[in-house]
Parts: C-alpha cells; sequence; structure tokens
C-alpha cells in the first residue's frame, strides 16, 4: 500500500510539472502593433457625404457601411432617429 501511494504522489508530482516543461521557449508576440483609425462618432454634426430619406421616413447616409457581428461581416446603414441620435441598421 506504502509502494502505491509514493508511486501515486510520483505521478501526480510529474503531471504537475508537465506544463512548465512544454512552455519552454515560447515567445508572447503583440497581438497589433499598428496604429488604428481614428474613429468618427456619428452622433456629432459630422457630414460624410448625401443623405436620403429611408421608406421609414429616417435621414440616412448614403453609404454602406460593413460590421462585424458574431465574427460575420454584414452590410449596414447608418441612420438618424428622431431623437437626433445615429443608429446601425442591419440590411
Amino acid at each position: 500500500m506504502i509502494k502505491d501511494v509514493v508511486l501515486t504522489v510520483i505521478f501526480f508530482l510529474t503531471v504537475l510539472s508537465i506544463p512548465y516543461i512544454v512552455d519552454a521557449g515560447v515567445i508572447v508576440k503583440e497581438a497589433y502593433k499598428q496604429p488604428q483609425d481614428k474613429w468618427l462618432d456619428p452622433n456629432q454634426n459630422n457630414h460624410f457625404g448625401e443623405y436620403f430619406v429611408s421608406k421609414h421616413g429616417l435621414i440616412c447616409h448614403n453609404s454602406v457601411w460593413e460590421i462585424t457581428q458574431n465574427g460575420i461581416t454584414q452590410p449596414a446603414r447608418k441612420c438618424q432617429l428622431p431623437d437626433g441620435s445615429w443608429q446601425t441598421f442591419l440590411y
């Protein structure tokens, strides 16, 4: 019985040391070093181009935006709500 306990402890310590042996020599690099573009807040009075009135009566930008939702890129439009704020609508 003592032999089984000793072997179990040795096996346990061996299993615990595996992550330290496997991680040897791993170099972590930064994911993104390039500067990102400055974000423009659509709630400010920025004029991006021409506008049109949607079928729901909202004023929308006459351009298509690409947004990523759950890892999927989808086309969208930005429209001004009656309270003056801007919202992104999927096609």
